[in-house]
């Protein structure tokens, strides 16, 4: 398992940071907790075919493999709390970590709750994901890596874990609001699409 790096907390998400065990037994409506982390990019825009692209915020995102469930659809790094997390937040940053190989630094904001039932062989089960927004180490770096002739820019060190996605991406906005609305390249299950862009909002607050 990667090292977990250290990450900072405001106060009021400090109910997220008690262990994990005390949170599932404070919360007993739900029987399966996931969580998601939304990485964002403030970098300036870099040169594409000569003409620079339009400075704005973009959002990591992964596009699922086609041999796992909801193949081809693209999300934030995300995943099942295990045993082993200490806490919610812990779980965010390992998922993080193993889904793009980025190092949370800084647990910013939740940004939403979402809440969905399903049944396997005769048994429900009640799961609710929590997704917040986060910064990372890697975005601290002023300079990108040397490799070659070019700078390698820290967007671009994204690990993928390959049996989980294929390919990954950094939106702007009006990308995400796109792929929301049925059009253009991405598509989301809804309550990802509309986390994404509460996230864009938050962003401008």
């Amino acid at each position: 398992m990667p090292q977990i790096p250290t990450f900072t907390i405001p106060p009021h998400l400090n109910k997220y940071h008690v262990p994990l065990s005390t949170f599932k037994a404070s919360n007993p409506q739900w029987t399966n907790f996931v969580v998601g982390g939304l990485v964002f990019s403030h970098s300036p825009p870099k040169v594409l075919n000569g003409e620079n692209e339009k400075s704005e915020p973009r959002v990591l995102l992964l596009q699922r493999a086609l041999t796992d469930s909801l193949p081809g659809y693209w999300e934030g790094p995300g995943g099942g709390c295990e045993d082993r997390d200490e806490s919610i937040l812990a779980a965010v940053a390992r998922e993080v970590l193993e889904e793009s190989g980025l190092h949370v630094s800084r647990m910013v904001d939740l940004v939403g709750v979402a809440e969905w039932v399903k049944e396997r062989n005769g048994t429900m089960f009640f799961v609710v994901k929590l997704t917040f927004l986060v910064e990372v180490y890697e975005a601290q770096e002023t300079t990108g890596e040397m490799e070659g002739e070019a700078v390698r820019r820290w967007e671009d060190r994204v690990r993928l874990e390959p049996t989980e996605h294929s390919m990954f991406e950094w939106a702007s906005e009006e990308q995400v609001r796109l792929g929301l609305g049925g059009k253009g390249k991405y598509k989301f299950l809804k309550e990802e699409g509309r986390n994404l862009l509460k996230a864009f909002r938050m962003l401008g607050q």
